[in-house]
């Protein structure tokens, strides 16, 4: 390790990378502090602080800019949003599925594909995002002319584009990929923000108790997310010609194929209920049949407090399982991966060529999707299980703080670990490029 951070260090070509990447997040963060036009900052700033659990989430999910209202409050969520609803279009759209196998050609068509639909996404959620704020923190803007509600989402429609334009220019010019990196920093902003909160209101006599309480929370998260991304099954191709082995590889499939997606479409799926009556009951709040489905799905549906229903938490968890297996479904395709290595002239050893291999792959899919989800779906709601523990309730009630000590969701922490796995393979990968060019 000191071995490699050596060569770092001396390699100018790398170095200039990795100060150019710290210079534009930087410079990201300096757009956190640019507010949306029109917009009472300082009402904003006290409801922020004194606001309820949803409203941190909603700051916590919006990169935490909501203090600010910043242009870039929108954050990447369009582009990631472009990006998904463009991968699940190339199962009914035979075009795009084309593009999909011409690799590189094809790959920078359909970015080309995903910018132009982060365009509208972003300003029809940057419309949506100034009248939910406004209907739950009223005076922050003026919604009544329309003309303002279109500047403030024109401003973070620019902000999201402005976003898109960093992340790849530290894709082209920096370490790893923009995109991530920059959710990266915004996770790690706010991770430091939430620490310094539960360190300032917890009791002097009980800080070190609740330092230690944090570290083995994330502790215990990032070696369950390093076990969720790293374990693979690796199933062995043995290649042909002429009836003689010629070469032998490995197909790895990895405990979690997914990422994080179905975490997002997950929390997603629980929360609309929620959200969807708690604005229609604000046009007919008269309406008997509304308040009491606005009741229910407060009650059994809402995700966003601090102390959910079980029925809602065990949703949650059922849905990033039957996510896994849907998005898994739908980017693998063991049909086609068959049918690409009988092409080839490979095959699995003691598997028929063809449907045999193909029924092989989808059950091994099936399985680590099975066992991955689980996974997956125990580190996205620990932040609320853990609530249920009665004594680490008492335990926090006499640190004197409101709510458990956690800086950090397990969707924060496995794109945490993802990136920096990323970081290392790149820099390493630069690193042996460096190497061969200079023996050539």
């Amino acid at each position: 390790m000191l071995s490699t951070f050596k060569h770092i260090l001396t390699s100018k070509s790398i170095r200039n990378k990795i100060l150019f990447t710290i210079a534009v997040i930087i410079l990201y963060r300096f757009f956190v502090f640019v507010p949306v036009p029109f917009v009472d900052i300082t009402t904003l700033k006290d409801a922020v602080a004194n606001s309820t659990w949803w409203l941190q989430l909603f700051a916590m999910l919006m990169w935490w800019s909501l203090k600010k209202f910043s242009i870039v409050a929108l954050g990447l969520i369009p582009f990631i949003n472009a990006s998904i609803i463009l991968q699940l279009l190339t199962v009914v759209i035979p075009h795009l599925e084309e593009l999909k196998e011409e690799w590189e050609t094809g790959n920078i068509k359909i970015q080309q594909y995903t910018r132009w639909l982060t365009l509208p996404l972003a300003f029809l959620q940057a419309i949506g995002m100034v009248y939910l704020i406004s209907s739950y923190i009223p005076w922050v803007i003026n919604t009544s002319h329309f003309s303002i509600v279109l500047s403030a989402a024109f401003a973070m429609t620019v902000g999201t584009i402005l976003l898109i334009w960093i992340g790849e220019m530290i894709t082209e010019k920096g370490i790893s990929n923009g995109i991530s990196l920059l959710i990266f920093a915004s996770i790690v902003s706010w991770m430091t923000s939430s620490f310094m909160n539960f360190t300032w209101s917890a009791q002097r006599g009980s800080l070190l108790s609740v330092l230690i309480f944090i570290l083995l929370i994330v502790l215990v998260l990032v070696v369950l997310s390093i076990l969720l991304i790293r374990t693979r099954k690796e199933i062995p191709i043995t290649y042909a010609r002429a009836w003689k082995i010629q070469e032998t590889s490995v197909l790895p499939i990895p405990l979690n194929p997914v990422w994080m997606i179905p975490i997002i479409f997950a929390i997603a799926f629980v929360s609309f209920p929620y959200l969807l009556w708690q604005i229609l009951y604000k046009f007919n709040p008269s309406s008997y049949l509304a308040n009491t489905i606005k009741d229910f799905t407060a009650t059994y549906l809402n995700i966003m407090t601090q102390n959910p229903h079980y029925v809602a938490v065990w949703l949650y968890f059922i849905f990033i399982i039957m996510f896994t297996f849907f998005y898994s479904w739908v980017t693998f395709k063991p049909e086609k991966m068959a049918e690409q290595i009988q092409k080839r002239g490979g095959y699995i050893p003691w598997i028929r060529p063809g449907e045999d291999t193909a029924n092989y792959l989808n059950n091994t899919l099936m399985h680590l999707c099975f066992w991955g989800g689980i996974g997956l779906g125990l580190i996205g709601i620990y932040t609320y299980v853990i609530n249920w523990i009665p004594f680490i309730q008492d335990t926090v009630r006499s640190w004197w703080l409101n709510a458990v000590p956690v800086i950090v969701s397990g969707a924060g922490v496995i794109i945490i670990v993802w990136v920096v796995q990323e970081v290392i393979n790149k820099l390493n990968a630069d690193l042996l490029m460096e190497k061969y060019s200079k023996i050539v």
